[in-house]
């Protein structure tokens, strides 16, 4: 993986570094979440969207699972871990802490240029959440 711009982002974030987050982060940057259909834009959206997860997961760590980079994008498999002791801020309303654990895969796309992301998406199953803090059922065939 090297010394990815992903892999100092995930880093960064592991080390609860908000600041390094945004220093990470491009005068120009945008990132869509697309399965919360939220948009964060310049130095101050990558923090608030680092912070929005720290609120809700506190001890929130992310395991880099690979990193693909060339022709100035990177895309990095990931697996978030954290407990829901905080307020999860969603576009319905706010979820309070259920005390329970999460594990989501995602994939966060980005175009990177000089050590700095200036777009980004990132890709998950919002419903994995809201299963495992158990505020919506099990689909069928899945295991707890």
């Amino acid at each position: 993986m090297g010394n990815t711009v992903s892999k100092q982002l995930f880093d960064a974030f592991n080390a609860n570094d908000l600041d390094r987050v945004e220093e990470l982060a491009a005068d120009d940057f945008e990132l869509v979440d697309i399965a919360a259909g939220e948009t964060f834009r310049g130095k101050e959206g990558a923090r608030a969207n680092a912070q929005g997860w720290f609120t809700a997961f506190p001890d929130a760590q992310v395991e880099l699972v690979n990193v693909i980079a060339g022709d100035g994008w990177e895309a990095a498999e990931a697996i978030a871990r954290g407990t829901h002791t905080g307020p999860l801020a969603t576009a319905e309303g706010e979820i309070p802490p259920t005390g329970r654990s999460m594990e989501l895969r995602f994939c966060s796309i980005a175009q990177v240029s000089d050590g700095k992301i200036h777009k980004g998406r990132d890709y998950y199953d919002i419903a994995s959440i809201m299963q495992q803090l158990g505020l919506m059922p099990e689909a069928a065939g899945t295991t707890a």
